[in-house]
């Protein structure tokens, strides 16, 4: 209960909201990770396509 601007008390309803911690050493790790993951991705991409350059490139001498 709070007093309002006449005096009187009023119920005042108040609302719990959860507040999540979480560590920077965690979210830089997880950052981490997800960059490893796509550079992963990236390089993995880039040799299926020089594969596939070089199998257009012997079926072109054949």
């Amino acid at each position: 209960m709070k007093p309002n601007h006449s005096g009187y008390k009023e119920e005042v309803e108040v609302e719990e909201v959860e507040v999540e911690e979480v560590e920077v050493e965690e979210v830089e790790e997880e950052v981490e990770e997800v960059e490893a993951a796509a550079a992963a991705a990236a390089e993995e991409e880039e040799e299926e396509e020089e594969e596939e350059e070089e199998e257009e490139e012997e079926e072109e001498r054949n």
